[in-house]
């Protein structure tokens, strides 16, 4: 996970806090949304990433669903976690292409497609 943290702090010029809550934000987003098969299958290939989907969970029990539709539902949640818009789209296009590189181009595009909107971001 420190890998996918420093690439993602990197590319959006942002601290690990900023990424650790960006990937935690992406991860309870993509269980909701997106095909459980293929959500479990990125998540158990990124190491330390169900520690943090555990923790996402918690952190947002209890509080309201996201606001929005498909990939805008996920821009307010990012947003809502301190991220701008231009972070938004940088953490979101790394962690696809980190997605790609780790589960392969199938899984991913599973991911993408179950999210209206999120194309844009491939």
């Amino acid at each position: 996970m420190d890998e996918l943290l420093t690439r993602l702090s990197n590319a959006a010029h942002i601290d690990h806090a900023k990424a650790s809550a960006a990937v935690k934000t992406i991860l309870v987003f993509l269980e909701t949304e997106a095909p459980g098969q293929a959500v479990n299958e990125l998540v158990d290939a990124m190491p330390g990433a169900r520690p943090m989907l555990d923790e996402g969970r918690a952190e947002k029990a209890g509080s309201p669903g996201y606001a929005g539709f498909g990939a805008m539902a996920a821009y307010h949640a990012l947003t809502a976690a301190g991220l701008s818009g231009g972070e938004v789209q940088v953490v979101t296009k790394e962690l696809l292409a980190y997605s790609r590189e780790t589960v392969g181009d199938e899984t991913t595009g599973l991911i993408v497609g179950a999210v209206p909107g999120l194309e844009a971001f491939v």
